[in-house]
């Protein structure tokens, strides 16, 4: 079975695959960057107007999409890594271990970077090559299944806590010369974002 699934296995194909998909995330970052910009000089007028209720619900826009930029670098580098071991890949039957890192946590960042498609198409290669348990493991986040932590924090959906949207808030207060303190009573102050939609 395991050499059936080795041949199957088309290295050429995971390698344009790989190739591509550097290619475009290249193109996702650059224009992330532009929007993050724009994102940070509206946060700016917002602490400048004293709106740091707003400031604090939109601050979190722009950590997500600069932690998908994140994510973005490390898959990159990733992605070039396994084309240029792919030789090695090739004529190794099993996952080489300093490979594993980079191999897995592309796998586990291909269902949860849905705009970078060609990232499904090396995971099926990778399943060809190691088989569908090695890739759930990764998926899933199984023990020692050895994806990279920092992807993981990258690209979870937890909502940023308090003092991660302080900290940008008061680089972005600093990058634009404005006297700004984070009012004392935190998240709970004044109303939720919750009771200004509802206001609105």
């Amino acid at each position: 079975m395991s050499s059936m699934l080795h041949r199957s296995f088309k290295p050429a194909k995971c390698k344009t695959a790989l190739k591509l998909a550097v290619s475009r995330m290249k193109i996702f970052k650059n224009k992330k960057e532009g929007e993050v910009r724009k994102l940070r000089k509206e946060l700016a007028q917002l602490l400048q107007s004293g709106q740091e209720l707003t400031a604090r619900i939109r601050v979190e826009h722009v950590i997500r999409e600069e932690k998908l930029m994140a994510a973005y670098d490390l898959v990159e580098i990733y992605c070039e890594l396994i084309v240029a071991r792919l030789p090695i890949i090739e004529s190794q039957k099993n996952c080489p271990i300093d490979l594993k890192e980079a191999i897995s946590s592309v796998i586990f960042a291909s269902p949860r970077l849905s705009d970078i498609p060609e990232l499904v198409d090396v995971r099926k290669q990778i399943t060809s090559k190691y088989g569908k348990e090695f890739v759930s493991a990764a998926v899933e986040l199984r023990p020692d299944c050895g994806v990279n932590r920092l992807l993981v924090e990258k690209l979870s959906a937890k909502a940023p806590d308090g003092p991660t949207k302080i900290k940008i808030l008061t680089a972005v207060a600093e990058e634009n010369n404005i006297k700004w303190e984070p009012n004392p009573f935190g998240e709970n102050d004044g109303k939720s974002s919750q009771d200004l939609l509802v206001d609105y």
